[in-house]
């Protein structure tokens, strides 16, 4: 019996580097159904799971030989993956001339602590998410070119000029899911796209409650997925820089986000602040579904995620240099 433990131990870790390497590549699953289901739990849900496929040489840690301790790394750094976290970005000196901040305000209802981020971070744009135009009217930003349109908000220190919008009228749905803006500074000229994207809410609640709708959940994804092509293809038309912010409602590791945005930068996976960047939190876990994606003359030197009271997420602020 004894002999037969490390053999038993070695294929529960080559187990764990299969599920952990499948993990890797879920933007390259097929489409499907039961599949499309597990892609929805494992990046919507708590990520700490992967904590699980380290067992085998925890618990096993007698019977690791050299090989089999190699095969930790991949499984560390794939869960490291899963669960977004990344080493600080190094601060540099270098001045910003641009600060932009982004966030879905949800059911915010204190303006002052929203002021009081503006005004200490020197904010140049805020592009809101879930916003009403009394929210806006609360901050004292008299000076600020302001605009509200069907639930996407902008507070700008630039001048700006409102080039479209795209209704959700098209997904059977209320308001905006982007709005673009072309905005001056100094002497050139830069776009920005404010965008909220349809959210997998409520495929993941059927999952929660027993019934999931298939049926449902596919027409969801259609969805999101036609929304992405829409931006993907108006950034790919685009010959002036641009910054594409707002809330995204999928994470990095998305087949979505990486068939329609791997190829943009991503300010706060490059240059972020913290260890965890996560931008919506539940009471189980938290999740980075926010992004200021960009690309042109916009270099970002560093992003962070804030604090604000009452929002339903946190919002991203990134210092932009070009």
């Amino acid at each position: 019996m004894r002999a037969s433990t490390p053999y038993y131990w070695h294929w529960l870790r080559l187990l764990s580097l299969a599920i952990a390497l499948s993990i890797a590549g879920i933007a390259y699953w097929p489409q499907w159904l039961w599949l499309e289901w597990l892609k929805l739990l494992l990046l919507y849900g708590p990520a700490w799971w992967c904590f699980g496929l380290l067992i085998p040489w925890v618990i096993g840690w007698r019977s690791v030989g050299l090989w089999q301790f190699l095969m930790l790394a991949p499984v560390l750094i794939i869960c490291l993956k899963l669960l977004d976290f990344s080493w600080p970005s190094q601060n540099t000196k270098h001045p910003a001339n641009l600060i932009t901040l982004s966030a879905n305000l949800g059911n915010m209802s204190d303006a002052e602590s929203l002021a009081r981020l503006l005004e200490q971070h020197n904010v140049s744009i805020a592009l809101f998410q879930e916003a009403k135009p009394e929210k806006l009217k609360a901050l004292p930003i008299k000076s600020w070119q302001k605009h509200c349109e069907a639930g996407l908000c902008i507070a700008s220190k630039l001048p700006f000029e409102i080039e479209m919008a795209v209704s959700r009228n098209i997904f059977q749905g209320y308001g905006n899911f982007a709005q673009f803006y072309r905005i001056s500074l100094a002497d050139n000229s830069f776009l920005i796209a404010n965008v909220h994207f349809e959210t997998p809410r409520s495929a993941l609640e059927s999952v929660l409650k027993l019934g999931p709708n298939s049926a449902a959940m596919r027409i969801l994804q259609q969805d999101r997925a036609l929304q992405a092509t829409i931006i993907s293809e108006w950034a790919q038309a685009e010959t002036l820089p641009f910054i594409i912010a707002g809330d995204f409602n999928m994470p990095v590791l998305s087949p979505i986000y990486q068939q329609y945005f791997s190829m943009l930068g991503n300010a706060l996976s490059e240059k972020s602040q913290h260890v965890v960047k996560y931008t919506k939190f539940t009471r189980w876990h938290g999740i980075r579904i926010d992004h200021q994606l960009y690309r042109g003359a916009l270099s970002p030197l560093s992003a962070e995620v804030l604090n604000l009271p009452g929002a339903d997420h946190r919002p991203v602020l990134v210092r932009w240099s070009n």
